[in-house]
């Protein structure tokens, strides 16, 4: 998946179908609805990066539920998949001035920060366009919805299996990405929760990454490095785990004796390879192509259908472990994540 992301402009945008139009007739709304111009739904799906993997399943889950949406009308739904390469707030917000410069009809985004993304969300919901968030959340915003992993609990998971696989002592370091962000907070307040029942267990170092793969390789090194007696290791996110094998040579060699035990955040194929050769002891998988396919949907039943939301629309998560990894992987060969995955252990 990585191939993917090896041409990447500063502003990429895709449309489901065909071009973007804002003028013409506007088909009837209902009562206190926006009205629906050229009977065309827009919708900007905006993720925190485009150069991160998951954020390309959502993509594909997104233009596919548009695709099935328009063919079954009335209306035809397009996407609008934008965003900047950095994960940065500053350049997001432009990003999302600039779709409602364009007059979309609604907006699904990953917040790269919650305070952040306060201004530009509400700007948006008073040009009357519908905004729901979905990965990491803006809670104060004005969203009608939050779609995601419940990230609290995703971290106590994540504890939950380092502790299964390293046992109930041991010096522990955690990796994140961009510091502040809901989500990865919110993982990382669930894994600290999670541990509190085992005294034994200490956390030496946090480091960041900023959601860049080389950045995250360098401070897993030196994290290695400055910390020989280390025993489990966090990934909040799987940044270092795209770097071609052999860049982390250091943690790659611990984890491959059984010194350190690493559970990560994601359950992408590069991650299921990493498990099947031994390096990583468990993971926790969030529903990516929900993030599209989903928020798109809901969108949707909120702008035709009047349909209401609670604030939080829980997505669910997946547990892997090398009991289950073959099915998993089995999934993501045949794109089709409908089965029901195994216990984990």
């Amino acid at each position: 998946m990585k191939k993917l992301f090896l041409c990447v402009s500063a502003l990429l945008v895709l449309t489901a179908f065909g071009a973007f139009a804002t003028g013409g007739k506007e088909a009837p709304a209902a009562a206190g609805k926006r009205p629906i111009k050229n009977n065309t739904i827009t919708i900007a799906w905006i993720p925190k990066a485009l150069n991160n993997p998951v954020f390309e399943v959502g993509r594909e889950g997104a233009l596919k539920k548009a695709q099935e949406l328009t063919a079954k009308g009335p209306y035809k739904v397009e996407v609008l998949y934008v965003g900047s390469v950095a994960s940065d707030i500053a350049e997001q917000a432009r990003v999302v001035e600039d779709v409602i410069a364009k007059g979309v009809d609604a907006i699904g985004i990953s917040c790269n920060e919650p305070t952040g993304a306060v201004d530009p969300i509400q700007k948006a919901l008073k040009a009357g366009i519908e905004v729901m968030t979905w990965d990491s959340d803006s809670p104060n915003s004005g969203r009608f919805t939050y779609l995601g992993v419940d990230n609290y609990e995703g971290g106590k998971a994540a504890a939950d299996l380092l502790v299964r696989a390293m046992g109930t002592s041991g010096k522990v370091a955690l990796l994140t990405g961009v510091p502040g962000a809901f989500n990865l907070e919110e993982r990382i307040r669930g894994f600290k929760d999670g541990v509190k029942g085992y005294p034994g267990i200490q956390i030496v170092k946090t480091v960041a990454c900023n959601d860049d793969i080389n950045q995250g390789v360098q401070v897993v090194e030196e994290t290695m490095q400055s910390n020989p007696d280390l025993n489990g290791w966090f990934f909040v996110g799987l940044w270092p785990l795209f770097a071609n094998r052999g860049s982390m040579q250091t943690w790659e060699a611990a984890t491959k004796s059984g010194a350190v035990k690493t559970v990560a955040f994601d359950t992408l194929p590069v991650e299921l390879d990493y498990m099947k050769d031994g390096y990583l002891s468990g993971l926790v998988g969030q529903k990516y192509w929900g993030w599209g396919y989903d928020t798109v949907q809901m969108i949707y039943d909120k702008m035709v259908n009047g349909k209401t939301f609670d604030s939080f629309t829980n997505s669910g998560m997946d547990l892997v472990t090398p009991k289950n990894v073959d099915v998993m992987a089995q999934m993501w060969t045949a794109n089709d994540f409908t089965k029901t995955l195994p216990p984990a252990y």
